[in-house]
């Protein structure tokens, strides 16, 4: 590997540490939103390091090697390779949670689901909500007040979430002990804290409360770290096994799915990419049933935060551009626009039936729910002002740095090294659906970043659109492939042609310790 492919890397690297350990450069905009650094660091913190090497070494060995045996396994092999990678990643993501000063470690999950002021959908469905119809019913009056922060901008997907958690531990005594028994020290601190805090109020915190913060704990991190497994797959629609692998690999080693945990925005992401990979292969195949679970999984989304809204505009952006592609394709003589209105009848009966059966069973009318949301967001900047052109120039820098530098560095190198939106000769190396897909969230991400919709956490808020940035990367990867193939000479050539993807698997796990075991998502004590 040549010095200029692996400088990049470690300039990365440098920029990360002394960014974040070195200096004192806001991160954010001083007066409106900026997040914190950790001050409380002490040599305690070196073990965490050391715990988290020796598991990211064993991760790259592991990885490396069904790297070199993928192409070539069967299904069920992959499948369990797959939720290795899955698994590895929430093991990661427990140790180097951990791996913070005392209050900033697990510890910090029961303060962030507890409190309202960092999240509120807990203790919403565990005081407020006595009757799960009775609550969908009156959810629309609800809305109306006009709520800016998280009750009044948010469905009421969150707080049945919440509340079905709390009525399954209820009802399952061993499951109850089983959690209360599994938790870590550090998040045991915490709950008895908040024990003693509220222990003369009206609502005292309770071991049922215990188990319930930690389930959603739990299945917080499972449903980010599962976010691998439909991301290979939609990979794998436009490019080999060995890419797609390559390109999951990053996910467990992104900053911001670790230092955001367990906030409901790390929920977001596997469904997410799961409608895109149900809408691609639907589109692909031409597949009624297909569009109709795609629906279904929107709805889902829709149903618990409208961040899922910029989702569904890329969906319809990749059809468009399909069908412009088409246009100038002479093999082609059916109708043009058909299948683009074939996809989005059948994809919005998948999400209309969800939202009518709302409505006739519960009289809950999700649509004005959503536009009551829209609004509610917006008068947050009325109460809480932010300045545009400011938060114009430090978002992309935030989302470079949320995603990690030497993920952002190979997107860009991804853009430059294949001229991905120009008419070029190299089309004929990766299947051109993957252009219309990435420039579909190329249009979107910069729709939103010019809307001022998300001036201030920024990292936090896109975390569901952070797995686009790796279909990102697929051109880079797959060009490597293809190189490498073609000079390929010995069974030794492996790990050589495989040298600038470990380079970068290791810039961007050093990048991940640095940022978690410096940056917090959240702002104590909490309110």
């Amino acid at each position: 590997m040549q010095l200029r492919t692996l400088l990049p890397f470690l300039i990365t690297v440098v920029i990360t540490i002394c960014l974040f350990w070195f200096s004192k450069i806001p991160l954010g905009i001083t007066d409106e939103w900026a997040w914190q650094r950790l001050t409380d660091v002490g040599p305690e913190m070196i073990l965490g390091w050391i715990v988290s090497g020796i598991i990211f070494g064993v991760y790259l060995l592991v990885t490396l090697f069904v790297l070199s045996r993928i192409k070539f396994c069967s299904r069920w092999e992959l499948s369990i390779w797959l939720v290795y990678l899955a698994t590895s990643g929430i093991i990661w993501s427990l140790m180097l949670q951990d791996s913070p000063p005392a209050e900033y470690r697990l510890s910090k999950a029961p303060f962030v689901l507890y409190y309202k002021g960092s999240s509120g959908y807990f203790t919403e469905a565990r005081d407020e909500i006595t009757d799960a119809s009775d609550f969908m019913t009156h959810y629309e009056e609800k809305m109306k007040k006009g709520d800016v922060l998280h009750e009044g901008t948010h469905p009421p997907g969150l707080p049945l979430f919440y509340l079905s958690l709390i009525q399954l531990c209820e009802n399952v005594p061993e499951l109850q002990s089983l959690l209360l028994n599994s938790q870590p020290t550090s998040f045991q601190e915490a709950t008895e804290t908040i024990t003693q805090i509220t222990a003369a109020s009206e609502n005292p915190f309770t071991n049922l409360d215990s188990a319930v913060l930690w389930l959603a704990t739990i299945i917080t991190l499972i449903m980010s770290s599962l976010t691998v497994i439909p991301l290979f797959w939609l990979s794998r629609e436009f490019t080999s096994r060995e890419v797609s692998w390559q390109v999951s690999a990053f996910w467990p080693l992104i900053p911001s799915t670790l230092i955001f945990q367990p906030k409901s925005d790390a929920l977001y992401s596997v469904i997410a990419v799961l409608f895109l990979y149900f809408w691609v292969i639907a589109w692909r195949h031409n597949s009624k049933s297909l569009f109709v679970l795609a629906g279904l999984f929107l709805w889902i989304g829709f149903f618990l935060s409208l961040a899922f809204l910029p989702v569904a505009l890329c969906a319809i952006f990749y059809c468009i551009l399909e069908v412009w592609y088409l246009h100038f394709d002479k093999s082609q003589h059916k109708p043009l626009w058909k299948p683009f209105f074939f996809a989005v009848f059948y994809g919005l009966l998948g999400f209309l039936i969800p939202t009518l059966l709302m409505a006739v069973l519960f009289d809950l009318n999700l649509l004005n729910v959503w536009i009551l949301n829209l609004q509610n967001h917006a008068g947050f900047y009325l109460q809480y002002p932010r300045t545009y052109w400011k938060w114009l120039l430090v978002n992309p820098i935030e989302i470079s740095l949320a995603l990690g530098l030497p993920l952002s560095w190979l997107v860009v190198k991804s853009f430059y090294r294949q001229k991905l939106f120009l008419c070029n000769q190299e089309y004929e190396y990766f299947d051109p659906s993957l252009k219309n897909l990435v420039f579909s969230c190329v249009i979107v991400l910069g729709l939103l970043w010019l809307s001022g919709k998300n001036m201030g956490e920024a990292a936090r808020l896109w975390l569901i659109f952070l797995p686009w940035f790796l279909l990102m990367t697929i051109p880079y990867w797959h060009m490597i492939q293809i190189e490498s193939t073609l000079n390929y000479s010995a069974p030794s050539a492996f790990l050589k042609s495989q040298s600038v993807w470990i380079v970068a698997l290791i810039a961007q796990a050093v990048v991940c310790v640095a940022t978690v075991s410096r940056i917090t998502g959240f702002h104590f004590p909490p309110g």
